[in-house]
């Protein structure tokens, strides 16, 4: 028989999460979007959650169902504010990928600063071009006689400018390969870009490799190497878990104004082409956490699940994208308007629908 039935930590973990969404995060959105910047007590009691300190704990190996977990309070936490929960995505991708997948040194080195009750925000990028005053050249990866030559660019990584060190996703000698890279290193720039479609809380920065040394003792796992399908696996798993309460937060919004906005004598939800709409946007929503939490539970059990993962993170981007529109579009002009927070999620979805290998659950 098959359960759906979250078990007693899932779902504590996710009624604390969500009410952090309803009672924090919805109300400091808007402020933290016009600002371009989260309140430091917003992320604070978003930190004390505890979903990267259970990560970076030497217990998270032994944990059931950690992936599942994590991506049930991703959706809650980005149905409050998408821009924190991606912020803790990130962290979680950087802590997951080296409690996993990290040497003895490299865990007894980069997790402590994780289990603090203060925030520690990491980074994790994908070497995917060429330096930026340098466009005739691709991006460049060699061993060296003590590790690895970097020469290239990673654009729009998030949490760059406050990260100590950055995970770098690259491919070397046809081989994938996850370099932690101190940006205090030689030949590293960190450069911020203002002006982000959404998500602007975030600390947006391309980041340029010029020729930058990574000995060998820096690459994930050590002589073994790490699979980073996984790594990546479970970034697309935690996207789909956040478009996932985005959609929601829209549906959950628009449901009850459907039901009072009055034309021609009777209230819009009783008229075919918005009931049609709110029908397909819950169905929409419902297949994408499935198809998520599916792929959460799979991840748990084999070393990895790329076809599952990947298939739900491309479903809930164009998803993602239909209902924000569609919210938009129940709200006639009024979703155009500031004061109202439809068009603040079209620009998320949007911007969460680009992502990939950036973040994990």
């Amino acid at each position: 028989m098959i359960s759906f039935e979250l078990s007693e930590e899932q779902e504590i973990a996710r009624s604390a999460a969500s009410g952090l969404a309803r009672s924090t995060l919805a109300p400091a959105a808007r402020a933290a979007d016009e600002a371009a910047q989260i309140p430091s007590s917003t992320l604070n009691e978003a930190w004390a959650l505890g979903i990267v300190q259970a990560v970076a704990d030497p217990a998270f190996r032994t944990m059931e169902q950690p992936t599942v977990l994590n991506a049930l309070v991703l959706e809650e936490l980005a149905a409050g504010d998408a821009t924190v929960a991606t912020a803790i995505a990130a962290s979680v991708g950087f802590a997951k990928a080296v409690a996993e997948q990290g040497s003895d040194r490299q865990r007894e080195e980069f997790l402590p600063p994780f289990v603090s009750d203060v925030p520690r925000l990491a980074a994790v990028a994908e070497l995917d071009g060429p330096l930026p005053d340098d466009t005739a050249a691709r991006a460049s990866v060699t061993r060296t006689a003590d590790g690895f030559r970097l020469r290239g660019g990673a654009t729009m990584v998030l949490l760059a400018k406050p990260s100590t060190h950055l995970l770098t996703l690259v491919k070397c000698d046809g081989r994938d390969e996850a370099l932690i890279v101190p940006l205090d290193t030689d030949g590293v720039r960190v450069s911020k870009i203002d002006g982000t479609l959404g998500l602007r809380g975030l600390d947006w920065a391309s980041v340029a490799f010029n020729g930058v040394t990574v000995p060998a003792s820096m690459r994930l796992g050590g002589t073994a190497g790490a699979n980073v399908q996984r790594i990546r696996d479970a970034s697309r798993i935690a996207l789909c878990a956040m478009l996932s309460g985005l959609s929601r937060a829209v549906f959950d919004f628009a449901l009850p104004y459907t039901k009072t906005r009055i034309v021609h004598g009777e209230a819009i939800a009783r008229k075919q082409a918005i009931a049609f709409k709110l029908a397909d946007m819950h169905v929409a929503i419902d297949a994408m956490r499935w198809m998520g939490l599916k792929a959460a539970a799979e991840l748990d059990r084999s070393p990895e699940a790329p076809r599952s993962a990947r298939l739900a993170q491309l479903y809930a981007s164009d998803a993602a994208m239909r209902i924000a529109d569609e919210g938009v579009q129940v709200f006639g002009g009024h979703g155009f308007v500031r004061d109202l927070p439809l068009e603040m999620w079209y620009r998320n979805a949007r911007s969460l629908s680009v992502l990939d290998g950036l973040v994990g659950a």
